[in-house]
């Protein structure tokens, strides 16, 4: 059986590794932004992080470690803001998502950062491949689920696309956005057409035949 005196200095280990961790994440997050992917230096990150080289690679192991993990993180940070105040109705679920737009615009470089990711993502054997195709998957999955339930209340037509299909047009048209905003800031209002997007495939305007 462990020694209880053993466990206080293993608690306070742990938590100081959740600190060191949030801190080399918070910065990468900041250089990420700034410098992009290959600009950004791991050692960098780790001096303005408070730590040495070492330690951030005991933490995340490399670089594409880390900037998943600031993904993870900024993705939980939408979470945290959107779903305790979210109204589960579709006009709520709406309303959280482009919420979540709104709020990218504090974050351009590291959005464009993300768009960038994806692409290369797209190359089989990326390190980052499983994971963008996971965090597209819950989005699809979220949006498949409301659009079936729309079919349902004969809100939305059955046009012989599956629901599936539909998300995944939602989300690919979300990241499209994102990535003509980068090439050509502010021509389009991504947080609007997001909303555009979302209110018609989920019914909120009438059939889509109309």
């Amino acid at each position: 059986m462990p020694d209880r005196q053993d466990a206080v200095p293993r608690t306070k280990e742990y938590a100081t590794g959740r600190v060191t961790r949030r801190a080399i994440i918070a910065e990468a997050a900041e250089a990420f932004a700034e410098k992009g992917f290959h600009g950004a230096s791991l050692r960098g990150i780790a001096r303005e992080a408070g730590v040495d080289h070492a330690t951030l690679m005991h933490h995340f192991g490399n670089k594409t470690a880390l900037l998943l993990a600031v993904i993870e993180w900024h993705d939980a940070q939408d979470a945290a803001t959107s779903l305790p105040a979210m109204d589960f109705t579709v006009e709520g679920v709406v309303d959280a998502f482009v919420g979540v737009a709104e709020r990218n615009r504090a974050t351009p470089g590291l959005v464009q950062l993300l768009s960038t990711l994806s692409a290369e993502a797209g190359r089989e054997g990326h390190p980052a491949r499983a994971a963008l195709q996971q965090r597209h998957q819950v989005l699809v999955d979220v949006f498949a689920a409301i659009i079936r339930l729309r079919r349902d209340e004969g809100a939305v037509d059955d046009d012989g696309l599956s629901p599936e299909v539909h998300a995944a047009l939602i989300v690919s048209t979300w990241e499209g956005l994102q990535v003509y905003d980068a090439l050509h800031p502010g021509d389009v209002d991504v947080p609007e057409l997001l909303a555009r997007t979302l209110r018609r495939e989920l019914g909120l305007d009438g059939p889509l035949s109309g």
